[in-house]
Order: structure tokens, then C-alpha cells, then sequence
């Protein structure tokens, strides 16, 4: 009978997201075939192509992470979670238990966050605004800290992204506060 601990050695946290990712992307795809064809204009792209490529996208990745050379990832995570426990720990006040796995995360919560505060409010501030919020948030995260580069990264890719969609695939995508100057 093979234990769990031959189970966790078998199975890294890298495969677990793999899995989870390519789970995600097969339930998108499943969606992605319920889209309407409301505005399907013959010859063009419809309204279906980004949710394909997307999951395709995703899919691929889970893939990867599934398949990838889980054993090295696996090792390197595990000589630097060695080397942080060679130091020496400060004791923490009470209560801090709760906090640690939230503070030590935050990046990770703050990504979620930003990405569900686009999902609300996308719909009125619009397409572009709120994409370009979304990307400056998320190469602020990453650690760029100097505000033109922010800037310019999540202008540029909005920009690229909109004019794909709105030129390239013909896809009408909400302009939200930005309606009445391009009436």
C-alpha cells in the first residue's frame, strides 16, 4: 500500500496547478461553444474566437505544467523553502498564525482581487479604461516601480489588444466612459 507520503512525493504543488489550469480551460472551451452567434458576420471572426483561443491557450499551459520538468521545479522549491528554514525565526504575537499564510500571499490576493474589481467594473468603465487599469495594477505587482513604464506597458497593449478586436476581428467591445467622445 503506497502512503501519502509517497503520494506527495509523486505529486508536486507545480502538477497540482497544471491540472487545475487545464481543468479551467476545458470547462472554458465546454463554455466557449454556448456563446451566441448574434452578431456573426460571414467571413470574419465571430464572437467565439477569443474564448478558443483563450482556452486553448490555458489548456496548453495546464499541459505543460503537467508535463514539465516538475522534478527540477520540485527540488529548487525545496532547497529555498531549506535555506529559509536555516534562519532564525522571530516568535510571532498571538493571533499572527491566522495572518501568515495571507501576508506572506498577498500578492497572490491582490492579483484576485484586481482581477474581479475588472470583472465589476469593466462593464462601465469599458473596455479600454479598465484594461488599462488592469494591466498597470498587474506590471505594478510584478515589481516595475517606475510609473512611465507602467504607464506606457498598459497603454501600449491596451491599444494592441482593442485595435485586434475592434479592427482585426471585428468584435464591438464596450467603450463605457469613453461613449461620448467617439460620438
Amino acid at each position: 500500500m503506497v502512503g501519502m507520503n509517497a503520494i506527495k512525493k509523486k505529486i508536486t504543488r507545480t502538477q497540482v496547478e497544471g491540472l487545475v489550469i487545464l481543468l479551467v480551460a476545458i470547462g472554458y472551451l465546454w463554455e466557449a461553444q454556448n456563446v451566441p452567434l448574434l452578431y456573426q458576420v460571414p467571413g470574419v471572426p465571430g464572437p467565439t474566437t477569443f474564448p478558443w483561443l483563450l482556452g486553448i491557450v490555458f489548456g496548453l499551459s495546464g499541459v505543460w505544467l503537467l508535463v514539465s520538468p516538475h522534478r527540477l521545479i520540485a527540488r529548487l522549491r525545496k532547497e529555498a523553502a531549506d535555506e529559509d528554514e536555516d534562519a532564525p525565526e522571530a516568535p510571532a504575537p498571538s493571533g499572527a498564525a491566522f495572518w501568515d499564510p495571507i501576508t506572506r500571499d498577498w500578492h497572490f490576493y491582490t492579483i484576485w482581487a484586481v482581477i474581479l474589481g475588472y470583472l465589476v467594473l469593466m462593464p462601465s468603465l469599458g473596455f479600454p479604461v479598465a484594461t488599462a487599469l488592469l494591466l498597470a495594477m498587474f506590471v505594478s505587482l510584478l515589481g516595475e516601480q517606475r510609473w512611465w513604464v507602467v504607464a506606457g506597458l498598459a497603454l501600449v497593449a491596451t491599444t494592441v489588444i482593442y485595435t485586434g478586436f475592434a479592427l482585426g476581428l471585428r468584435v464591438r467591445l464596450p467603450l463605457g466612459v469613453l461613449e461620448p467622445l467617439v460620438k
